[in-house]
């Protein structure tokens, strides 16, 4: 086959496009179909209509099927490869590595019978490669002007994307069936509009329902507890209202109508609406969380009691005049009295596990561990003089003492070591007599004991004072004040003002007071930490902010975060604090951004300027970024102390304590924080936390 010039258009190639003026330019003489003067109306009339067709078209002419197609089959990479040799080719030649697999389509076609598949496997060579290809394709058999069939019309669409992603869509339906059936959930969805509840067999048991039955709805609703039913009611339509963004999230008690089983379960649902705000569907899930609910509270009620123990334990050992300590049955510390921080200066991150060691001399140090790693293997008393550094750099002489405690109940295996300090360094060098130095520690402890019993109860009348008194007061000008406002509001004049700012000042007070006595918990919390997900501190913060949140517009951009062993109350108060902090610092007609990231980095990394209170080699480095007010960098220091505060009051509400207590949370988990800002460019708190 060569090309040649033909000098007049064929009127049925008019329209042809590329593919028109390629065929155009073909002799067709030395071909099966001869002259385009000489070929029938039927093979004109269907290329004049196939050519200028946007659908990928071959068509197959006469018994050895010589192929002609349009543009839009080019665009078939499948093609491509082959064009233009595949032009006036027979179809058997073009395509012989798929022809085994393919003729019998054709010859069923050309006998009168058209063939069509849906999403069908045919491999093809791409990129000088074999690839699985799918297709959806027809092969329609054209008549000729006797009414036989003179050629096959394909018509094909690849579909390879398509049944990807219906696979991989089959593939996430299975694991979400999996991963419901695995966390025992019950699964609901409700059509708000036809009042049609539906749900998995695990929900109808629940309800006391058969597997295959429908579950009405009054049925539904009247499984949920008394006490709780109105309050679930209320939520629902809560979460049909599209100003509420349509989330549902509560616990309640449901209670089987056949068996009276009660169960507590957490339903989280999304309510769906369309752009009128009509809910048309609303689904979620059932967890039955009875035993976790109980365990709680059974947790609670044991952790109440060990806080009281712990509470009345560092009471007193507060007050002794040793160094007194406790350790887990291996060895690790886990609490010191205050009188171990005064004298070696240590900070509470600082001294837990093994971090007692390290204001020991370096030439007791040896000697030190070795006996101590003697009564953790015996369980016998462990007793020995060593020197320890004081906070001013002086070494002195301390014993130490400590015995276990054993469950006596069980195995008598070894429960807690607790342990005392006694500083020795007088005595030893003095060489005064073992019972004079009896006697007056005898005398001392008394005086401990008596000192501790009077500050003991200066303690709780401070703390009674601090939680009621200094409120109350505060309560009653506050109420004392809506009162005169209410009844001589009209008549005061002037003094309205006054008063206003009277409650104002009352109210700043309270919140000033309940923001001290958080401070100062948390300067004292020593708590044993435990593992806790950053991401869900996070999340909880976001559903406690939700209402601000929605009223500033504001959007967070939370990553991954990691776990990180520490207390979880005190870190959901740093989080809170900071951002709180970057919602209510936001610029005018600005929508707060806020932004939170996480990478783990190692020590060596850090800037020399970073000093976490806990040595780690590697810790977990939070950003929260957001893109508010910001403030000139000179003040970095001092927003991070007690009252201070870069704005007036009337600008922004507050105390000035939030960021002192984001700086003390981060000191007690062994970290560190610093912040960048400029005016009207945002502000970057960097956390470092071991890890």
């Amino acid at each position: 086959m060569t090309n040649r010039a033909i000098p007049a258009p064929y009127s049925f190639l008019t329209n042809g496009g590329e593919m028109g003026k390629l065929i155009q330019s073909i002799d067709w003489t030395t071909t099966p179909l001869g002259s385009p003067g000489q070929w029938s109306q039927s093979l004109k009339t269907t290329l004049s209509s196939l050519l200028p067709s946007q659908f990928p078209t071959i068509l197959f002419w006469g018994q050895q099927f010589i192929q002609l197609y349009n543009d839009a089959a080019l665009t078939n990479l499948a093609l491509s490869d082959k064009h233009p040799m595949a032009l006036a080719q027979p179809a058997a030649d073009t395509w012989r590595e798929l022809w085994p697999r393919v003729a019998s389509m054709f010859h069923r076609a050309l006998a009168g019978t058209p063939v069509h598949g849906d999403n069908q496997l045919i491999p093809v060579f791409r990129n000088q490669q074999w690839v699985d290809a799918y297709w959806t394709y027809s092969y329609s058999p054209i008549r000729d002007e006797s009414g036989d069939v003179g050629g096959v019309m394909l018509t094909f669409t690849e579909t390879t994307e398509s049944v990807r992603m219906l696979r991989k869509l089959k593939e996430q339906e299975e694991q979400l069936r999996f991963a419901i059936d695995a966390a025992e959930l019950g699964t609901w969805d409700l059509d708000p509009i036809a009042n049609r509840l539906t749900g998995n067999a695990r929900l109808k048991t629940w309800l006391g329902l058969p597997r295959d039955a429908d579950i009405p709805l009054p049925t539904a609703l009247s499984a949920i507890a008394d006490t709780d039913r109105q309050r679930v009611s209320e939520r629902i339509w809560q979460a049909l209202n599209p100003a509420t963004g349509g989330q549902y999230n509560i616990v309640y008690a449901i209670v089987n109508p056949v068996t009276q089983e009660r169960r507590i379960v957490r339903a989280r649902g999304q309510a769906h609406f369309w752009d009128d705000g009509v809910a048309y569907r609303f689904n979620g899930t059932l967890q039955d969380i009875t035993a976790e609910v109980t365990t709680q509270q059974k947790l609670e009620k044991l952790n109440e009691d060990l806080l009281d123990q712990i509470r009345r334990f560092t009471f007193v050992t507060d007050f002794m005049p040793q160094m007194v300590w406790s350790a887990l049955p291996d060895g690790r510390h886990d609490f010191f009295n205050q009188r171990w921080y005064d004298f070696t200066g240590l900070t509470p991150a600082s001294s837990l596990n093994d971090g007692w060691i390290r204001p020991l001399h370096p030439d007791d140090l040896q000697r030190t561990e070795k006996r101590w790693t003697y009564s953790l293997q015996t369980g016998e008393p462990y007793e020995i003089e060593y020197r320890m550094k004081r906070h001013d750099g002086q070494y002195r002489w301390l014993l130490a003492r400590a015995l276990p405690l054993r469950d006596e109940a069980n195995d008598m295996s070894i429960i807690r070591w607790f342990g005392t300090c006694t500083d020795i360094h007088d005595q030893k060098t003095l060489s005064t007599s073992l019972e004079q130095q009896v006697e007056e520690r005898t005398s001392a402890l008394k005086l401990a004991n008596f000192d501790l019993q009077r500050s003991n109860e200066n303690l709780e009348r401070f703390a009674y004072v601090a939680s009621h008194d200094l409120q109350e007061p505060l309560r009653k000008i506050q109420s004392f004040g809506d009162m005169l406002k209410g009844t001589y509001g009209d008549q005061l004049g002037d003094g309205l003002l006054y008063l206003e700012r009277m409650q104002g000042a009352a109210g700043r007070m309270s919140v000033l007071i309940k923001d001290l006595l958080t401070f100062s918990r948390i300067r004292t919390q020593r708590d044993t930490f435990r593992t806790v997900p950053l991401q869900r501190v996070v999340q909880d913060v976001q559903s406690d902010l939700e209402l601000a949140i929605q009223e500033s517009a504001a959007t967070l951009d939370v990553g991954p975060l990691p776990s990180v062993l520490g207390d979880e109350a005190q870190l959901d108060q740093l989080f809170m604090n900071l951002i709180s902090n970057a919602i209510k610092f936001h610029q005018d007609n600005v929508p707060p951004r806020i932004t939170i990231r996480s990478e783990r980095v190692p020590a060596s990394t850090l800037p020399k300027s970073v000093k976490p209170t806990q040595p780690a080699r590697y810790y977990q480095r939070l950003t929260i970024s957001d893109n508010g007010i910001g403030f000139d960098e000179k003040y970095a220091d001092r927003i991070f102390q007690v009252f201070q505060r870069l704005h007036g009051r009337s600008q922004y509400g507050g105390t000035g304590i939030g960021l002192a207590i984001v700086q003390k949370v981060v000191e007690n988990h062994g970290g560190a924080i610093t912040v960048t800002s400029q005016p009207n460019q945002g502000t970057t708190f960097t956390i470092y936390l071991p890890g």
